[in-house]
């Protein structure tokens, strides 16, 4: 059997799969910054019996095609890609591990140097037996995730989409035990956008508030009256979270200041919520602006847009799961949680799934972006798995 072959390939490849999991986690590179990264990746392939689909794809993206074997006449040939993200976080390492990062503020703090490990070892085996897939598949690389437009929007414009039938890809998940795979139909992960709201006054002597217009006054009210608009102009069967991350008014003790900064982001589960608060905010910034006689300036970007799972996909994942043909995982309906992914911008082309591996480590545990994050690395050549035998699967199936 095909999958079977390819369980041994994997299980094969445990050493392999943590060595290039902690190689890459030595050597973080932050968003739109992983040239090196790319080139570790594109070496990884170099000489491999694939198709390039341009070198980069995006600013540092990369994707290849598999291409399968000789067709069965009973069934439509297929093309599943299968995606995983390789960028780093901006953050200084806390943890005391041996393959510790040795470039200052960039870390692995999500879990992005295993997704780009279990890809690369997926692809790999796939290539070793290449000849009997009964489909294609299109391994993407993807670049920039973290940091906002992200690098799916600009690879999927570049043609990584093209004659794709399918997208899936996955997480791993501090919160879940190794060996569970958290799959959610529909709603899996929130939108997000950001703001930037600077609140000018006049600034002046703290001794004579009279003769200052106080932006600090104001810039406070305004953040207690932005999170009323969840529990109050929000329908209670909706979702959402208002995050002020930045409330900056520099000057010292005794003076007013000029002016105030805030920004943060908001969570939502539907862009018609994104919009409805945009609209409260500008409408209670104006109204403060008129009741303290200041003025305002508001930036409200549309980052994200939720991760929408496709139901017959979902479907797939958990009849392949509960086949059990790999026996150490084991399926759970996933929780929504409020952050968010670009990979909602494939789901936007074509049908789409997005999974969570369980990783939680032994011993205390950190979560994502945290300085001292990190996973349990027992659980890549099961993740390496679930994508062999989905793809499997997915390939031989006469529908989606």
């Amino acid at each position: 059997m095909l999958k079977e072959k390819l369980y041994d390939i994997l299980s094969s490849k445990t050493e392999e799969i943590i060595e290039i999991r902690r190689y890459l986690h030595k050597y973080p590179e932050i968003s739109f910054q992983e040239f090196k990264t790319a080139e570790y990746i594109r070496d990884f392939y170099t000489g491999k019996d694939i198709e390039w689909i341009r070198y980069p794809v995006g600013l540092n993206g990369i994707a290849v095609k598999i291409k399968g074997g000789a067709n069965k006449n009973t069934k439509k040939r297929k093309t599943l890609a299968i995606r995983g993200d390789f960028d780093a976080l901006a953050i200084q390492e806390e943890t005391e591990v041996a393959y510790k990062s040795v470039n200052p503020g960039a870390m692995h703090a999500c879990g992005h140097d295993a997704h780009t490990a279990i890809l690369l070892i997926v692809a790999d085996a796939l290539i070793q037996v290449r000849e009997d897939l009964p489909g294609d598949v299109v391994i993407i690389h993807q670049y920039a995730e973290e940091v906002s437009p992200g690098g799916a929007k600009f690879m999927i414009d570049d043609g990584i989409l093209d004659n794709v039938d399918a997208v899936i890809g996955g997480h791993v998940w501090v919160s879940y035990e190794p060996g569970i795979i958290a799959v959610r139909a529909g709603m899996a992960m929130a939108g997000r956008s950001y703001f930037k709201v600077i609140i000018t006054g006049s600034g002046g002597h703290g001794s004579q508030p009279h003769k200052c217009v106080d932006p600090i006054l104001a810039a406070s009210h305004f953040v207690v009256a932005a999170q009323s608009i969840i529990s109050r102009n929000l329908d209670p069967a909706e979702s959402a979270v208002i995050t002020f991350g930045r409330f900056e008014g520099l000057g010292k003790f005794n003076i007013i200041p000029n002016n105030v900064t805030l920004d943060g982001d908001v969570r939502i589960c539907s862009e018609s919520v994104s919009d409805l608060i945009e609209k409260r905010f500008t409408e209670i910034l104006a109204g403060i602006s008129a009741a303290y006689g200041c003025s305002y300036e508001l930036v409200y970007e549309h980052d994200y847009s939720p991760v929408i799972n496709d139901e017959k996909l979902c479907g797939f994942a958990e009849k392949f799961i509960n086949a059990n043909s790999i026996p150490e995982l084991k399926l759970i309906r996933g929780e929504i949680t409020m952050g968010s992914e670009d990979f909602s911008y494939y789901q936007q082309k074509i049908p789409g799934l997005y999974v969570f591996f369980g990783a939680k480590p032994g011993g205390e545990v950190f979560p994502h972006h945290h300085a001292k994050f990190n996973i349990n690395e027992n659980c890549l050549v099961n993740c390496a798995k679930f994508y062999a035998g989905f793809t499997i699967d997915f390939l031989e199936s006469l529908d989606n």
